[in-house]
């Protein structure tokens, strides 16, 4: 039988690693909640964002979390070319044509990364000193709870990004109705470009803060692109306070998984959530409300 505070210490690591979860899905559900695109290179996008940062360590010796910003200014700038080269000619033909460019895309970074850097997993340091805070009841790792913390302080970000700024109020436009967008003189090919940069820079960020937690190989994308679907699927499509949830439930859910279960079996719990969402209710547990 497990000890009680073992499952607490557990739940505890889980919510602090259910935040960056949480900001790598929000990339997702943006992207397929305004462009009605499902980016099945996101997780391969957070694997590049990583590698970035690691590879910034390494060079430099600075901490990943200062290289996050580069990563993101890069992811960026990657997913606005990738916007305006490949997908604006099939973002508009269906759901299957920018899935198999996407899928594709995919392949592509993953094989990139193998040759360049190799299979080998690679990881990052925080860069300040270890430890973390003991509250008695739980010991709360320093770097999973400064890498919460920051996911939470750009998941806010965002937030206050599509509700307060213009641009933000646009994309929300587009969002519920891109006709209407249209009519109202919001450039919506304009919001598309901005809204896959920003759901490619909050990869790039994820990855980066990943790194400092568990090692990173260019395999990874796949793992965690079911992991940030489990994500949106239960949170709800363009919540950002379904998908902050949602990632805290997966977090806490794996890691109740690999202490009952084993951590070969980290992923079982998370995939049956996602089907039972799927199931009964489909659209999340919350609905998508632009940003809300």
């Amino acid at each position: 039988m497990v000890a009680s505070d073992l499952v607490v210490q557990s739940i505890a690591n889980g919510l602090l690693l259910g935040g960056i979860y949480a900001l790598a899905a929000l990339g997702l559900s943006l992207v397929f909640g305004i462009m009605d695109v499902v980016n099945l290179a996101h997780g391969h996008m957070l694997m590049v964002g990583a590698y970035i940062a690691i590879l910034i360590f390494a060079a430099t010796g600075i901490t990943p979390l200062v290289g996050m910003f580069l990563a993101m200014g890069i992811m960026f700038a990657f997913g606005v070319v990738l916007q305006k080269v490949l997908l604006q000619h099939v973002v508009d033909e269906g759901l299957e044509q920018p899935i198999i460019v996407l899928f594709g895309l995919a392949l592509v970074l993953q094989n990139v990364g193998r040759i360049l850097l190799g299979g080998d997993a690679r990881t990052a340091d925080l860069g300040i000193p270890g430890g973390g805070f003991d509250l008695g009841v739980v010991f709360l790792s320093l770097p999973r709870t400064v890498t919460f913390v920051v996911s939470v302080l750009l998941i806010v970000a965002t937030w206050a990004l599509l509700q307060y700024t213009k641009t933000g109020q646009a994309i929300r436009a587009t969002a519920q109705n891109r006709t209407a967008a249209k009519y109202m003189g919001i450039d919506t090919d304009r919001i598309y470009v901005i809204t896959l940069g920003i759901g490619t820079a909050l990869a790039g960020a994820a990855g980066a803060l990943l790194s400092m937690i568990f090692p990173i190989d260019p395999y990874v994308g796949w793992s965690y692109l079911l992991t940030t679907f489990a994500v949106v699927v239960l949170g709800g499509v363009g919540s950002v306070l379904g998908t902050l949830v949602g990632g805290l439930v997966i977090g806490v859910s794996e890691n109740l998984g690999a202490l009952f279960l084993g951590g070969g079996y980290r992923n079982v719990v998370s995939l049956l959530i996602f089907l039972g969402v799927l199931l009964v209710r489909p659209q999340g547990l919350f609905r998508s409300g632009g940003g809300s």
